[in-house]
């Protein structure tokens, strides 16, 4: 009686639990049931299509549903992944480097004692005294000069004292006054002698060029013999800097390009020069190559001595060299680069012979093979065929490039929304401004992409790894690897990559 009474009262409470365990265990399959009716999608392949779960037939992952997409896309946002378009700008490779302002030798002028004597009065009697081109600087008593201008008021009273034939007494004048000459005496200042016919035994000495009297090594009755040092005068507009180009950067360097210069002495003023003259050898110690720059100096602001930074800024061609100067294949002067000339000859200054500047070695003018082969990739061929380089350089992020040392890579982004890997031949690194105007570092793009490709700004390393992981071709493994070398490496062998189209080692 008892147990029928129990029986009554727990058949309500065990219909209820068996109803319960029966819908629990039907739950899934009909979860399952409606999902596999579903599509079915690879997450690196979307094109791929499928009613029913499994691999992907091209990188064998598995396959996820349809609507799952939007999920992975919301996931690439979360994990940081973005992608920037490979378009034409200005690229520019800056060189920055150190140096130090110096006299132009070219505007230096020793000042010496050409014939013994006293110094009885001085001009220019400190440093830093500035003269002009036939100033005073020094008279000199001296009896020799007396001598001489002695012989000549005599040669040429005799000169024009001679009759007939006056060859001789000519002779002996001319003679008289090339001594005089080389005494220091002026042509003005030997005219004035035979005009008036009276002599001095002063001797004045004048600046041969306008500058500044940078050594003074003569006093006031001081005396001096024939060759004695007296002063050296400086003009210091222009003055020279003298860069030192390490061994990386002497390929960016040329003959013509304009350098910007800053000093200590005026942090806020920026100076603009020009490269006249690269020296040919290399400083073995600092293992960087002098280069000469030409300053404006008009206001006398830049001193001799002082520290200079320079910065030259190179554009690049579309195929990464430098952009040329207008300077090669021309003729030029080493101490006067204000001179230019189209053919060779002489310095109209100081008679030198004009050197040439050296051609830039430049890809499409050498004719190379290489290049005839593929061209730019991303570049109009027909506008190349012409002649015509396109507006700026095919450009690539530098964040986008994936580096081992021997291969770079990038991830693409297709039309589908898929990531594929793409080798690169790519030019030097260079600085630009991107879109929201920062400068950043870019490379021209010698092939690999071409105008409008979508390229992995950030996050291709997370993209590489689910490569790798995947054992798809990848940064590291060119050609990919199976799921069985994955950990092969562990032992110290690298694992041998897996070959396309199913074919075995």
């Amino acid at each position: 009686m008892f147990n029928r009474k129990l029986l009554r009262r727990l058949a309500v409470p065990l219909v209820i639990i068996t109803i319960l365990i029966g819908a629990i265990a039907l739950w899934p399959e009909r979860s399952t049931n409606d999902t596999v009716e579903g599509e079915w999608t690879c997450s690196m392949h979307p094109q791929v299509r499928q009613n029913k779960p499994g691999q992907c037939p091209i990188c064998g992952m598995n396959l996820i549903p349809v609507s799952q997409l939007s999920e992975l896309a919301e996931t690439e946002k979360k994990v940081g992944i973005e992608t920037e378009p490979v378009k034409y700008r200005e690229l520019f490779k800056e060189v920055r480097t150190v140096g130090k302002l110096d006299y132009n030798e070219s505007r230096v002028a020793y000042i010496a004692a050409r014939i013994a004597g006293r110094v009885d009065r001085i001009y220019a009697d400190f440093t830093g005294v500035q003269v002009k081109k036939g100033d005073h600087l020094v008279d000199i008593y001296s009896p020799d000069l007396f001598v001489a201008q002695e012989e000549l008021l005599r040669s040429l009273e005799s000169f024009e004292k001679a009759k007939g034939d006056r060859s001789f007494a000519e002779a002996n004048l001319e003679s008289a006054r090339m001594k005089m000459r080389l005494l220091g005496i002026l042509p003005e200042q030997l005219k004035e002698i035979e005009e008036s016919r009276k002599t001095s035994t002063y001797l004045t000495i004048y600046a041969p060029i306008g500058g500044t009297v940078i050594e003074k090594s003569v006093r006031n009755g001081q005396y001096v013999k024939e060759g004695d040092m007296l002063y050296r005068i400086a003009d210091l507009d222009p003055i020279w800097l003298y860069l030192d180009i390490y061994e990386y950067d002497l390929a960016w360097v040329r003959y013509g390009q304009s350098v910007t210069v800053t000093l200590e002495a005026y942090p806020t003023e920026t100076f603009q020069g020009v490269v006249t003259f690269i020296d040919p050898f290399l400083d073995d110690k600092t293992r960087t190559v002098r280069a000469r720059v030409n300053l404006k100096n008009p206001d006398r602001k830049l001193k001799p001595a002082m520290y200079a930074s320079a910065l030259i800024r190179v554009k690049l061609m579309p195929d990464g060299t430098p952009e040329p100067t207008g300077l090669e294949g021309k003729y030029i002067c080493p101490m006067h680069p204000e001179v230019v000339q189209d053919k060779p000859g002489r310095c109209t200054i100081c008679e030198m012979q004009l050197e040439r500047v050296p051609e830039a070695a430049h890809p499409a003018a050498r004719g190379s093979k290489e290049k005839e082969g593929h061209k730019y990739e991303g570049h109009d061929h027909k506008e190349m065929d012409k002649g015509k380089q396109p507006a700026g350089v095919l450009a690539i992020r530098a964040s986008a490039v994936l580096d081992t040392g021997r291969r770079k890579v990038t991830y693409r982004q297709r039309a589908d929304g898929a990531y594929e890997l793409v080798e690169l031949q790519l030019g030097p690194r260079a600085d630009c401004k991107d879109d929201a105007g920062q400068s950043v570092g870019y490379f021209p793009v010698l092939k690999g992409l071409k105008e409008g490709d979508r390229v992995v700004v950030r996050g291709g390393f997370l993209l590489d790894s689910q490569q790798q992981i995947s054992g798809m071709p990848s940064l590291l493994y060119e050609l990919g690897q199976s799921a069985a070398n994955l950990h092969s490496g562990h032992s110290g062998a690298p694992p041998k990559p897996a070959l396309p189209n199913g074919h075995k080692h």
